[in-house]
């Protein structure tokens, strides 16, 4: 698959939405169940959250994965903490599209001042924990039944990675 990353841009938001929607329906995304209007999202990645940034990631001109980082909390004392969200269309999994949109996304981590990267998925996803343990995140936390889904409570598990002088790009 050949794919590119890039800046997400404001005609990129229908595509977007309609992968978060795909994961809501699937019942895979933290955020919650309900699918977001392309307004929501817009509000969610780009309105609320300035300062931060969002990919794309594009095969033949097509929008099959997206990134974002926002806020954990919107307090100044932990305005050098964000969460990282990677969605992935269903067809474009494990073909290097959400590896290729968390590299960008780490590699700006230290360009945007963070200190701490937070990433969080249900305990029964054992492909996504893997995924966050690969890119060298490590299991902080749980928030144990939290998250009801028609009568089902799931685990959500917190992972973090501290952006440290090692995880900066060099710069030649």
């Amino acid at each position: 698959m050949s794919h590119q990353v890039r800046r997400l841009r404001a005609g990129d938001l229908p595509s977007v939405t309609e992968i978060y929607n795909a994961a809501c329906r699937a019942r895979e995304s933290t955020q919650g169940m309900r699918p977001w209007s392309v307004k929501e999202m817009d509000e969610f990645i780009t309105e609320s959250h300035l300062g931060l940034e969002a990919y794309t990631c594009a095969n033949n001109g097509a929008v099959v994965g997206w990134a974002a980082f926002t806020p954990y909390r919107v307090r100044e004392d932990v305005r050098h903490t964000a969460e990282m969200s990677i969605y992935v269309q269903h067809s474009a999994r494990r073909k290097g599209v959400g590896c290729a949109l968390a590299r960008t996304l780490l590699n700006r981590a230290n360009i945007l001042d963070l200190h701490c990267v937070l990433a969080m998925t249900f305990e029964d996803t054992p492909d996504v924990v893997s995924f966050v343990e690969k890119h060298g995140f490590s299991r902080a936390g749980c928030f144990p039944e939290i998250f009801s889904n028609g009568g089902k409570n799931s685990d959500i598990l917190i992972f973090e990675k501290l952006i440290t002088v090692a995880d900066r790009p060099r710069r030649l």
